[in-house]
């Protein structure tokens, strides 16, 4: 049985095989967003073909599948069969991908924290992070507002600014307990309900923030923030592409030690990894013929 399997793959930008005219005209299965196994030679870079054995080691289904859903190729490795090199590219590529877009992700992560805390956050206390919402909060509003309009007065006088975050808070709490109509005083049950909301989701002193005058900078901000989210979201996508991989290998690694490998029974298999229909991330095909 002779399988040879063609390894393609973009990933962060790159491309596994060459980006010259000259080397897609001598090898024109680079050119295909894929890879996949079919009856050819050897005649391109990452194109594996299995050599005519005799006797293929002997490994049963489970135990085949077992060993390349592990470590994918591994499988296919000790049944004798070339393509296990282009399921160990492909497993080594995502995650060298994987580990740069979570390291991007991380290093804008920090940056636009930094940027918040040297630039937009007026607390002067110990530095204190805040979590995700928090940050967004910081993307979607100029201002945060004075968590407590009135620090000489007892207990916590809400921000009433609805331009502003906690102002906002505080607008759509009182319309969710202060009943049509009415206007609850200080003390008054459906007051205090919501004044015991705003203390859990509005952002006192510590957490205060203001771009006023800084345009600039919440615009580098924004920037930052989307980025980050942009690489975490990459990476993972990739994850999905390592789980795919390893789930694909094991398949084929159980497939393969099933199937005879000559005669009249022979089947050949077609694996592809292709773009989805929308363009965003790769889909796995899998194809048996008989």
């Amino acid at each position: 049985m002779r399988v040879s399997l063609i390894a393609f793959i973009s990933l962060m930008g790159w491309k596994v095989g060459s980006a010259s005219a000259q080397s897609f005209d001598a090898c024109p299965a680079l050119a295909q967003p894929l890879f996949q196994v079919n009856p050819a030679r050897i005649t391109c870079p990452l194109e594996v073909a299995d050599q005519e054995v005799d006797e293929a080691p002997a490994l049963s289904p489970g135990r085949a599948f077992l060993y390349s859903a592990v470590l994918p190729g591994l499988g296919q490795n000790r049944q004798g069969r070339g393509r296990w090199l282009a399921y160990a590219v492909v497993e080594g590529a995502t995650w060298i991908a994987f580990g740069h877009s979570r390291w991007s992700a991380q290093d804008r992560r920090d940056q636009y924290r930094d940027l918040a805390w040297d630039v937009g956050r007026s607390f002067t206390g110990p530095r204190v992070e805040g979590n995700f919402p928090y940050y967004e909060a910081m993307e979607k509003f100029e201002v945060s507002g004075a968590y407590d309009t009135d620090a000489a007065m007892p207990g916590v006088q809400p921000q009433m600014d609805p331009s502003t975050f906690n102002g906002r808070e505080w607008s759509l709490l009182t319309e969710i307990h202060f009943p049509a109509g009415s206007n609850p005083l200080p003390g008054d049950p459906e007051y205090s309900d919501a004044l015991a909301d705003y203390q859990v989701r509005g952002y006192d002193e510590r957490f205060e923030w203001s771009w006023a005058g800084q345009a600039t900078k919440w615009t580098e901000y924004k920037d930052l923030i989307e980025s980050s989210d942009g690489y975490f979201r990459r990476a993972s996508q990739l994850m999905g592409i390592v789980v795919a991989n390893h789930l694909l290998s094991g398949i084929d690694a159980f497939v393969t030690a099933r199937i005879p490998g000559s005669g009249p029974d022979r089947i050949d298999a077609s694996i592809r990894l292709m773009p989805r229909e929308n363009g965003r991330g790769l889909g796995l095909l899998l194809q048996m013929r008989h």
